[in-house]
């Protein structure tokens, strides 16, 4: 995609399928993806993945992100403590960007996750 994607954009990426390609309690599938940075020249992207299924257990690593947001079209979860660097050949769609005010919620938690 010749697109410029940029921090806060949503998009459909392909994450690999279990068992050969996704392992333990990784995300896979296609599924929405937030990103947090670009690196175009390089193709890559790192990001985190999104999920619909509300998490069991209580982690400071999630963000929810309201329906709409982004254009999710339900309630969702960054699972901040899932970020991985992928290709943009594994994007499949996009979806739009999160408000600024959510991005800031997730760098946040990404800041306290990793530690920074």
């Amino acid at each position: 995609m010749a697109d410029q994607f940029k921090t806060g954009d949503v998009v459909d990426i392909n994450l690999g399928s279990p068992p050969d390609q996704v392992k333990g309690h990784e995300q896979g599938e296609n599924r929405p993806c937030l990103i947090i940075k670009s690196f175009e020249r390089l193709g890559l992207l790192i990001v985190i993945p999104v999920t619909s299924t509300q998490q069991k257990y209580s982690l400071y690593t999630i963000v929810e992100l309201p329906t709409g947001s982004g254009g999710l079209t339900k309630t969702s979860y960054a699972l901040c403590h899932q970020i991985r660097t992928v290709s943009l050949k594994r994007i499949t769609k996009r979806r739009g960007s999160i408000t600024s005010r959510d991005l800031s919620k997730v760098i946040t938690v990404l800041r306290d996750t990793l530690e920074i």
